[in-house]
């Protein structure tokens, strides 16, 4: 739905489609994702799944991981959707390969911020509106990573040119790959 109020929202000329379509693409799956994160812990924390989990024998990484992964499948499935309607909806061709490799790393990055910040906002009161205030300022680095890569590689540019983008992805996953668990360690036992 918010691709297509893009579509017809911009001007989408040979010019300027190639400059929108990353930012579209991207903007899009960030929503996706913050919706995502809200509805899986508001469903586990009323139904009591979440305190189920944490009394489970597993330690508490293993439970952020999968998490993680989890939330990793659903923003795939998102990124298969739209894609092939940005194709549609734009004329534009993006590389399945590239864009795999620009992906990984973006949504293993969205995910693992997201799950932390998710379980950080879940005991607060307004926790539909305290996910983003939290979450969006700190994934920039992972949007803007992805933004650009996408579009170099719209624009006929290869991997080799975007390996500073795909690293600071993936620096940025390795951080919050370490640090995430931990956190959310701490945070689930108060």
């Amino acid at each position: 739905m918010v691709v297509v109020i893009f579509n017809f929202a911009l001007e989408s000329t040979p010019n300027t489609v190639n400059l929108i379509v990353p930012g579209i693409l991207w903007v899009s799956i960030m929503f996706g994702a913050m919706v995502g994160f809200n509805r899986m812990l508001l469903a586990e924390t009323e139904g009591g799944a979440f305190h189920g989990l944490l009394a489970s024998p597993v330690g508490r990484d293993v439970i952020f991981f999968g998490k993680v992964l989890s939330n990793v499948m659903f923003l795939i499935v998102i990124e298969l959707i739209l894609v092939p309607i940005l194709i549609v909806l734009f004329n534009v061709t993006l590389s399945p390969l590239n864009m795999l490799w620009i992906s990984l790393p973006a949504l293993f990055g969205i995910s693992l911020c997201g799950m932390l910040f998710a379980t950080i906002s879940m005991n607060m009161r307004a926790k539909e509106v305290m996910l983003p205030i939290l979450f969006l300022p700190v994934v920039v680095p992972i949007i803007l990573g992805a933004v650009e890569s996408t579009h170099s590689i719209m624009n006929g540019g290869n991997l080799d040119q975007n390996l500073r983008w795909i690293a600071l992805m993936i620096v940025f996953d390795v951080i919050y790959g370490v640090l995430g668990p931990a956190s959310f360690t701490m945070i689930v036992e108060d």
